[in-house]
This record gives C-alpha cells, structure tokens and sequence, in this order.
C-alpha cells in the first residue's frame, strides 16, 4: 500500500524547488525523503533481529565553497567541525552537526575576518556495506537537514546576524578494520543579508565538503 506521507514530501520539495537558487537542493532533498520513507516498511515475520540502536561521534575538518552570488560576499573558507549521529536502525540516522568556517568579507572594504557558524539537524538513509576490494568498504548515504546559520565579523561594531538554511547531502563511509572516515559533500540554501549597508536580502547556495574520522570498538566493524 502506498505510504500517505510521500506526497506530503513531494509538495515540500516542489515548494523549496520554486524559489531561486533552491533547485539543487531540492532535487537532492526530494531523492533523500524517498529513499528514507521507503526504508520504514514493516518487518517481515522472518526478518532477522535488527543491531541495537548506535551513536556515532565525527570530528571533521574541510571547507566552504560560495557558489554564485555568494562569491561576490564570502570567501572560501577552511572549515571544522563535530558530526553526532543516532542509528536506531543500519538504514536510518538522525545526526546533529555544528560547523565552524573561517572566511572573510568580500563585501566590506579590507575584507574583515569573518565567522560562519552552522548549526543543524538532519535525517540519513543509508545504503549496505558494499565491498570495495581488500579489508575496505563503502556505505553510500542520502541526507536531508535544516538549521541555522550566523555571521560574525572579528573587529566591527556590526551585530551577528542569524539565518534560517537547509541542506541536501551524498556521501558514504568508508570503513577498514577500526577507522572509519565519513566523506559528505553538502549543498546548503540560506537566506542572506548583507553584514554592513542596506543591501538587499536574498537566498544564496554554498557547498560544503567535510571529512570526518572515527574508531568502533573491536568486533563492531
């Protein structure tokens, strides 16, 4: 039987696809949405036990890559941060990250230093371990989140500001005996004003790539 909650997603991505600069994420976010409904199907009387649920903790470093209109304002940026997932099940994960990037201002003359933060909340739909040869293997994923994110400028008498943002991502976790790496590339859609003026507000697309590094308990790989 069809799952009624799939063209509620539908309607929500078709909302976020019509505003400027949200294609990407859109699509992105729709293919996450199917792919995690369709893992909540009821067990099967001869399903085997499912692993108990799971909590996995990144630290992760990479960088924030402006796109478009936001060249023109940020500059790309290194960037770190802390990625903590819940697994209740091997094919579904909610996970919390908080990003720190370090850019500056294209905007403002002398390019002031310049403090992004993200915040965020999100859901994974993950495939199975695939083999990629050797001891090495691979579990792709889909994610779909939203959060917040601020600007700071280091040195000015320019208050923070706070926008809402969303993200669609792909990535996969790579995996040989103990280390695990997390390799996720995210397309993020935020609103925009700019820090200093009276500039106008809009919508801007970024990226954001991070790789992550982890260790299991001997006998959990």
């Amino acid at each position: 039987m069809p799952n009624p909650s799939i063209p509620s997603i539908a309607l929500l991505g078709k909302s976020w696809i019509g505003r400027r600069g949200f294609t990407r994420t859109g699509l992105t976010s729709i293919g996450a949405a199917v792919l995690l409904f369709a893992s909540w199907r009821p067990a099967e009387a001869q399903t085997p036990p499912q692993p108990p649920a799971a909590w996995e903790f990144y630290i992760s470093g990479g960088w924030l890559i402006p796109t478009g209109a936001q060249r023109a304002s940020l500059r790309g940026a290194d960037l770190s941060a802390v990625v903590v997932s819940y697994v209740p099940r091997p094919s579904f994960a909610v996970t919390g990250t908080l990003e720190w990037a370090r850019s500056r201002d294209l905007a403002i003359a002398r390019e002031p230093k310049l403090d992004v933060f993200l915040c965020d909340v999100g859901a994974e739909a993950r495939a199975h371990k695939m083999s990629m040869g050797g001891a090495w293997t691979v579990a792709p994923f889909l994610g779909i989140g939203a959060g917040t994110r601020s600007y700071n400028l280091r040195g000015l008498d320019v208050d923070t500001t706070h926008n809402l943002a969303g993200y669609g991502s792909v990535g996969g976790e790579f995996a040989i005996h103990r280390v695990h790496l997390r390799l996720e590339v995210r397309d993020y859609v935020s609103s925009f004003k700019p820090l200093a003026g009276d500039g106008k507000a809009g919508t801007r697309n970024d990226l954001v790539v991070m790789l992550g590094l982890r260790f299991v308990k001997r006998g959990d790989q």
